[in-house]
């Protein structure tokens, strides 16, 4: 009878989630906290107030917090599904859904121990409060951070400033070992590079199969090179339809070269992109930890490191 009832609540949550998020990526708060925080509290809280834990009557932390977790990951992965959300979106969001989940799942724990200790558990609200707080940054115009970020990489190369350019001319090579968290994205399916030259445009194509070999999202970035001499390339993406404009804008590159002696190149990669998504505490370090290694690997493709 347990099964049946949480099989029918879990099917409700599911079509509640699917319908709440869908409403947001429709509104102007599609990219805020309110999607990427104030879903899973709510979803923590119906999980917690409408599923029966199975099992002993009196479930350790880890049994509870176990089935609480299987719970959620079937309502992420169906709502996944039914809003065909892709692979990318869904290893994204994992981090902060379970956290959220797990820190709401905690609290509920040391409520109901405190109340049985009969003391007074009204201070265990103040990080719930904390996180209804924090779903509204990006809703709020005065609840906003920096959006605008920079990375800036460089090494040490073995060759003058006139082979490194000549070397910026070859094709790059695509299937090359990548830092994990790379291993995520798509890499670009063709780069069609245009001249090294001021106005030149390179165009990059990417095809995101959502769902690993179907629901296939296909588009492509314009770069333009915008500013070019002996010491100093600068180039801005003019256009981008690919799947990756969903969680940042690129905005424009920056190549510094300095000559170190005759033999010996300093390259630094500069990317300046927008953040889009919130909150602040989670996407901004992880996009630029993202973006840093882009630069990284760039940087290994495009020239010979020391």
């Amino acid at each position: 009878m347990i099964y049946r009832k949480n099989l029918i609540y879990l099917l409700l949550v599911i079509a509640g989630a699917s319908i709440s998020i869908r409403l947001l990526m429709f509104s102007e708060f599609g990219h805020s906290a309110l999607l990427y925080v104030g879903i899973p509290f709510l979803i923590a809280l119906t999980l917690i107030a409408l599923i029966e834990p199975v099992g002993e009557s009196k479930l350790s932390l880890g049994r509870y917090y176990g089935q609480f977790a299987l719970w959620s990951l079937v309502v992420m992965l169906c709502t996944s599904i039914v809003l065909y959300e892709g692979f990318v979106c869904v290893l994204m969001f994992m981090p902060i859904y379970f956290g959220i989940l797990f820190l709401i799942a905690m609290i509920h724990m040391l409520g109901e121990f405190i109340s049985k200790r009969g003391k007074n558990k009204h201070y265990v609200q103040i990080i719930p409060a904390l996180i209804v707080l924090s779903a509204f940054e990006g809703v709020i115009p005065e609840f906003e951070f920096n959006r605008d970020y920079s990375v800036t990489r460089e090494i040490i190369v073995s060759a003058s400033q006139e082979s490194i350019l000549a070397e910026l001319t070859k094709p790059m090579e695509l299937d090359v070992d990548r830092h994990w968290l790379l291993e995520i994205f798509p890499m670009p399916a063709n780069i069609d590079a245009g001249t090294l030259s001021a106005g030149g445009i390179h165009k990059i194509d990417y095809v995101y199969h959502r769902w690993f070999v179907t629901n296939t999202h296909a588009g492509s970035m314009h770069l333009e090179i915008s500013e070019l001499n002996e010491n100093f390339i600068r180039t801005t993406f003019i256009e981008d339809s690919s799947y990756i404009k969903n969680y940042l804008k690129l905005e424009g590159t920056e190549i510094h070269f300095e000559q170190l002696d005759d033999y010996k190149t300093k390259v630094s990669l500069t990317i300046h992109y927008q953040r889009f998504l919130d909150p602040a505490w989670y996407f901004g370090p992880l996009q630029s930890y993202a973006i840093g290694e882009v630069a990284e690997l760039l940087l290994a493709e495009l020239f010979v490191p020391d």
